[in-house]
């Protein structure tokens, strides 16, 4: 107990040590003649809390907690007396870019909606060409395996893909028509409920932004005419201090955004769990009578241990088979080697039976193509029996602690994953398997200690990321200004000065665009993180991972970046020493960067429409169609899938909850913002309902936990909605009472 308490001492003193490097580093005169008083402050509670640290070790248990809440009250004290808060939550624009409302912002929404409408139409244009000419890359591989087999021909070749009935906006007409079960069908479970994740909350703001704005709209303009802050601000909510029924008609306007939230959820949740019953009936045998047994103890770790274990418990006619998962080292390098060497024999073969008189050269080249396999067949077969003799033998180097038990029926799989068989509860642990190409063997056939031990790993560089992240846009976005950026390119401030409307262009939306970029390669990141460290059991497991994480991180660094001022970490602290003050955080923060968010969501209207252009995989079907002369079968297999860091739907499912979460938190602050963000939802539906009906290959099933995961990120977003009502209501009252509105909303 006394190191856990030791290490939030030592915590503590590295946030006065970090403030005191913060202090050092205005560069300003008139900042560093503020401040420099407060630099001595930071010093003494630095090495009053080290001092603290070191007597915390001899003092007896009773008193740790006592030295402890004196020292963290001594420092709170003086972190108040000195105006760190202040400090900390000062221009925080200057973090990530987000700009507080001010009265240039109808120029910079122009900009935005110039550019945002601009590329959309280029982008929709550019897909509807390029689906017309390269059709193979907008169609599902099992659409284009049926339609060669039933449309094959002597005049079409192998591979070919019959395009006479693709138009330029035919798409437009297919997504249309497609219903609910064509997305199961198509898209999977998973597929299904990412598209009803985005219309569950474009139905909410269908309902709620009619009244909202008919609503408060009037009322914004009628008590903020003649606002300082420009035009958009006539129809916010504003700083200053309300009428009373004014903030009675907020707070029921609040309880009308719950209410339907709470319902439509509600109704989505009964449709999600037919859908499910459904999935689970329809898995497929062997799967559906399969259990995935983990911690299994050694003296069981052989497929017939395993087996006679539960024909022991069960019976002989109960148990279909076991299998033990294997660590198989060097051989699926190897497996991969001959799927390779075979790929180049044939690539080798066409071009033999191409040419008209083939030369030495090729003959050599295809003798050379199967030896290699010859050879590598044999090496893989060796592999294969070495690796299944050492399961007969039970070798741990071997034998994992996971396997696989399959049952003949499933009443007997669902009874047995009902059981706790050794006085162990974390020996023999069942759940229901991943299908079987969702897989990652490597991870399964981790130990239960070298799993937990990455996950920490892991969790660890997660955490990383999360803290160190506004440094790093601190020092990228010093120089990520429109004027800064031309400071340092001569020719690019020649050239705006030639022609004034580019810079009337850029100047508003350079920082949301720079930080839009930026957060472009967050998705990659993360999902290396948790390939490499994260023991993940299959490529489903790590889209949920990335909606987790990604998702969090972009409702803390986007979102909530305003109320985080200068560092997550001392507003954390702030927030665990005053948890009151995390309605008057939002309350005054938020608001004020409303106008930022509308130009962020006008130019994510952009993202779903360059998703849908397909880039990546068009350039590289291209390539192999044109310049490596594969057949168009060959190429659309090697052009797929897409990205799964950026274009996965754990990816996908964490954009969709930030622009709900923007759109919830504003929609009573600035109700303008439920225009955007219908746009936003509608060509979102359109492009992601193509893509995955469409367009991209089923991918594995989770069964439906994506879905569950984004609901209770949904309930998440709704709390902070009504934590910032709250707040604001409670600091626009007459006489900041927190009886009435505020309380009402509370409730």
């Amino acid at each position: 107990m006394s190191q856990n308490l030791l290490f939030t001492v030592l915590a503590c003193s590295c946030i006065a040590c970090s403030a005191l490097g913060d202090l050092q580093e205005c560069e300003a005169p008139q900042e560093a003649q503020r401040v420099s008083y407060k630099a001595p402050v930071l010093l003494t509670m630095s090495q009053r809390l080290l001092r603290k640290s070191a007597a915390l070790l001899n003092s007896p248990e009773d008193d740790i907690t006592k030295n402890l809440a004196d020292s963290l009250s001594w420092s709170w004290l003086n972190f108040t007396a000195m105006g760190v808060g202040d400090v900390l939550y000062e221009e925080p624009g200057k973090v990530m870019g987000v700009a507080l409302n001010g009265p240039d912002d109808v120029r910079s929404l122009k900009s935005a909606l110039s550019i945002g409408v601009g590329v959309t139409i280029v982008l929709v244009l550019a897909f509807c060409i390029q689906r017309k000419l390269s059709p193979a890359v907008y169609v599902k591989q099992s659409c284009l395996e049926w339609e060669e087999e039933s449309h094959n021909t002597p005049e079409q070749s192998s591979g070919s893909f019959p395009d006479q009935h693709f138009t330029l906006i035919d798409w437009f007409r297919k997504v249309w028509r497609t219903t609910p079960d064509d997305e199961l069908a198509r898209g999977g479970l998973d597929g299904w409920a990412f598209l009803e994740f985005r219309r569950l909350n474009f139905y909410i703001f269908r309902i709620v932004a009619p009244a909202l704005c008919a609503v408060l709209l009037p009322l914004h303009y009628l008590a903020n005419k003649g606002s300082d802050l420009g035009a958009l601000s006539y129809f916010d909510i504003g700083s200053d201090p309300l009428p009373t029924w004014i903030l009675w008609i907020h707070a029921c306007m609040v309880w009308f955004v719950i209410v339907v939230s709470a319902w439509l959820i509600s109704e989505a949740q009964v449709h999600f769990t037919e859908r499910r019953h459904q999935w689970l009936k329809e898995i497929p045998y062997p799967r559906a009578t399969t259990v995935l047994v983990k911690n299994i103890p050694h003296m069981f770790r052989t497929d017939s241990a395993l087996r006679g274990y539960f024909v022991n418990l069960f019976s002989e006619e109960d148990i279909d088979r076991a299998y033990i998962v294997r660590r198989t080292g060097h051989l699926p390098g190897q497996v991969a080697a001959l799927r390779q060497a075979r790929q180049e024999a044939a690539d080798a073969k066409a071009r033999w039976e191409a040419a008209s008189s083939p030369d030495d050269e090729l003959r050599a080249e295809l003798k050379s193509c199967e030896a290699r396999i010859e050879s590598l067949t044999q090496e893989v077969a060796q592999a294969q029996a070495r690796i299944q003799e050492a399961v007969q033998r039970g070798d741990p180097l071997v034998c994992s602690a996971s396997g696989f038990v399959t049952f003949t029926s499933e009443v007997s799989r669902r009874l047995a994953s009902r059981e706790q068989y050794t006085r162990d509860v974390t020996e023999f642990k069942m759940t229901i398997p991943p299908d079987p190409s969702d897989v990652i063997w490597q991870n399964l056939a981790e130990d239960q200690i070298n799993q937990v031990t990455w996950n920490w790993l892991g969790v660890v560089a997660m955490i990383g990321v999360f803290v160190f992240w506004v440094p790093l846009v601190v020092v990228i976005s010093s120089w990520t200004t429109f004027g800064t950026l031309q400071e340092m390119l001569p020719q690019l401030k020649e050239f705006v000065s030639q022609h004034p409307w580019v810079d009337q262009l850029l100047s508003g939306v350079f920082a949301t665009i720079v930080l839009k970029a930026f957060l472009a390669f967050l998705p990659s990141t993360m999902h290396c993180i948790i390939w490499t460290f994260m023991s993940v059991r299959s490529y489903s497991g790590v889209q949920m991972q990335m909606q987790q994480w990604y998702g969090g991180f972009l409702i803390v660094f986007v979102l909530l970046v305003t109320a985080l001022g200068r560092g997550l970490t001392l507003t954390l602290v702030i927030v665990a020493q005053e948890p009151g003050r995390i309605f008057s955080l939002l309350a005054h923060y938020l608001p004020t960067a409303s106008h930022f968010y509308f130009d962020y969501i006008i130019l994510g209207w952009t993202i779903p429409c360059f998703e849908l252009v397909r880039t990546a995989n068009f350039w590289k079907y291209q390539f192999f169609r044109r310049i490596y002369g594969a057949t168009e079968k060959e190429a659309k297999e090697r052009a797929e899938p897409e990205d799964q860091a950026c274009y996965g739907l754990g990816a996908r499912m964490a954009s969709t909850t930030l622009l709900s979460a923007i759109t919830f938190v504003f929609c009573s602050c600035s109700p303008l913002i439920l225009l955007f963000s219908f746009v936003s939802f509608s060509l979102g539906q359109l492009a992601y309902t193509y893509l995955v009906v469409f367009a991209e290959s089923k991918k594995s099933d989770t069964g439906g936990l994506l879905w569950i995961s984004g609901i209770n990120n949904l309930f998440m977003v709704l709390t902070v909605y009504v934590l910032l009502m709250t707040g604001v209501l409670h600091m626009l009252s007459p006489d900041r009472d927190w009886f009435g509105p505020p309380v009402a909303v509370l409730a």
